[in-house]
């Protein structure tokens, strides 16, 4: 069985209907607005004399009608059942005489070398149920049910051509058939209002923003409204599915957005063919010191003749996005127009300004010049203890960097110094003092005990003993000092008590005598002095309770 699970033609067209009548066929010609009549080979309508006018199968009607139409191009003829009902007909025979009286619809591609070579399997036409959609016999079963399956074209072609046809070209024949069912009409318009809203509702492009995302004081592809611009466009003005500046006159469109397929057609069909717009007056509107110019896609500088502005004329810029006219700064990195940021540097002393962005993403500071060159330059990573620095690679050295080989990478020379036995760079961790000279693990001495492999290197391990003791020995001091620090502390503090609280009691106990003063404390005159013969005298005696035990106990 062939692929896609259909019967050769053969294989169901030659088996015989049971139960069926030989049907004959006649080719008809119109002999009125409303009357079809049929016609013999002689192209004379019939019956005349002896002349055919009925012939046993399809095919053989189909190749006299083909004879017929060489004698007379322009004839309206089709092929037609002589006095028999359709369900007489084998299956096939019925789909081609629905082709011949016009109830099937033929698809784009029906012509298609590609197509026909399976028509006879699918009778693919364009659907009578669902608009938009074609039907096709899907299998000889089906045909005999008189069956059809509807599906989207661009579904149909994919499924079974698509060994013939790329995405590209399914959506070409997809947009012959919406321009053949008249899905979609073209509409050109020279109003500003509709010029806008289509832009900013349709296609995305630079142009299709709102006014204010504009420089200038109104949306620029208002300027197309005329005289001799216009737009192009299929669909709603506020949802638009393509668009194209055209200038009617001439019949020209431009770059197309959004559906590509169908507006091209639409417009090739109108006899638009695609070219620039140079030649062509847009309005002129003035913005301060400015013109309002959209990005042109197919036309160069303007000029300004007074009354428009002419495109490919003269020197007003037709690339911005901005809106406006004016001579705009591009950066050199990304071909942007912005605004410059600051220079960058190259190695060979040149320079150039870059904007924010690049300056920002492509650039390294150099520490040693300090300044910014671009990311292309070779730049090296210069450590430092608790640093790094970026240098270009031929200011490495001057910049006061060393090339350290073990760990192959170059440091600041104040975190580092040389092997006194081999000259070679080390970070200063890396080296061993051995009296007075530094150096690095390969001249050390040799181990003074070579038969006793924990004594390798014995002098290093025991000046790092050395300073280990020493270590803890200072963390041991520190920690008695600590404590001695907070018993002096606490000393003074109960002193200070002691002597407060001897004070206060000396105040309370003392006897004294009203003095002479008429104050209401009643003082002696000696009481002062006594206070201050027993504070003194007190705080001796405290002093001597405090005093640390000569016997150590």
């Amino acid at each position: 069985m062939p692929r896609d699970g259909f019967r050769s033609r053969e294989s169901v067209s030659r088996r015989p209907v049971m139960g069926k009548a030989m049907a004959q066929f006649q080719i008809l010609c119109p002999h009125s607005d409303s009357e079809w009549r049929p016609i013999t080979a002689e192209f004379r309508f019939a019956p005349t004399d002896d002349q055919q006018y009925l012939w046993p199968s399809f095919e053989e009607a189909e190749a006299a009608r083909q004879i017929l139409l060489l004698r007379a191009p322009d004839a309206r003829l089709r092929v037609a059942l002589a006095g028999s009902d359709i369900g007489d007909v084998e299956w096939e025979v019925r789909e081609k005489l629905r082709f011949a009286d016009g109830s099937y619809e033929p698809t784009p591609w029906y012509g298609e070398p590609w197509y026909q070579a399976k028509h006879e399997e699918h009778f693919c036409h364009i659907s009578t149920e669902q608009a938009g959609k074609i039907a096709f016999t899907e299998n000889s079963a089906k045909g005999q049910l008189d069956r059809q399956l509807v599906m989207s074209p661009g579904r149909y072609l994919r499924r079974y051509f698509s060994d013939h046809l790329d995405n590209e070209a399914i959506e070409g024949w997809c947009a012959r058939l919406s321009v053949q069912l008249a899905e979609d009409a073209l509409k050109i318009t020279q109003d500003a209002d509709e010029i806008e809203e289509v832009y900013v509702g349709g296609p995305g492009s630079c142009m299709a923003h709102g006014a204010s995302d504009f420089e200038s004081f109104c949306h620029p592809v208002r300027v197309y409204a005329g005289p001799d611009t216009a737009l192009a466009y299929i669909g709603a003005r506020d949802d638009a599915r393509a668009r194209s500046v055209v200038w009617p006159a001439l019949k020209i469109y431009t770059s197309i957005y959004g559906d590509v397929s169908r507006l091209k057609l639409l417009l090739e069909n109108a006899g638009y063919a695609k070219g620039s717009l140079n030649g062509a007056r847009i309005r002129r509107l003035i913005d301060g010191g400015s013109y309002v110019v959209p990005y042109i896609d197919a036309g160069d500088d303007l000029a300004d003749d007074g009354e428009y502005l002419v495109i490919g004329h003269g020197s007003i810029p037709s690339e911005n996005t901005n809106g406006l006219g004016d001579r705009c700064w591009y950066c050199p990195r990304c071909d942007h127009d912005t605004s410059s940021h600051d220079i960058v540097f190259y190695r060979d002393g040149s320079s150039e300004e870059w904007c924010y962005n690049c300056f920002t993403d492509h650039t390294v500071f150099c520490a040693h010049n300090e300044r910014s060159y671009s990311d292309s330059e070779t730049l090296i990573t210069v450590r430092a203890d608790d640093d790094e620095h970026e240098v270009l690679e031929e200011d490495v050295e001057a910049f006061g960097a060393v090339y350290l080989e073990d760990p192959g990478e170059w440091w600041l020379s104040s975190s580092c110094r040389q092997c006194d036995a081999s000259g070679e760079w080390f970070h200063a961790a890396d080296l061993t003092e051995y009296h007075g000279e530094w150096l690095c693990a390969d001249h050390l001495p040799e181990p003074f005990d070579d038969d006793d492999p924990s004594l390798a290197n014995a002098h290093v391990l025991a000046r790092d003993w050395f300073r280990y003791e020493m270590d803890t020995i200072e963390i041991e001091v520190a920690k008695w000092q600590a404590a001695g620090e907070r018993a002096r502390d606490d000393r003074l503090r109960r002193e200070q008590e002691a002597a407060d609280r001897i004070r206060n009691e000396a105040l309370h106990i003392l006897p004294h005598d009203p003095c002479g003063c008429t104050c209401a404390n009643h003082h002696s005159p000696d009481t002062p002095r006594l206070i201050e013969d027993v504070v003194p005298a007190a705080a001796a005696a405290l002093a001597v309770t405090t005093a640390p035990c000569q016997t150590g106990a």
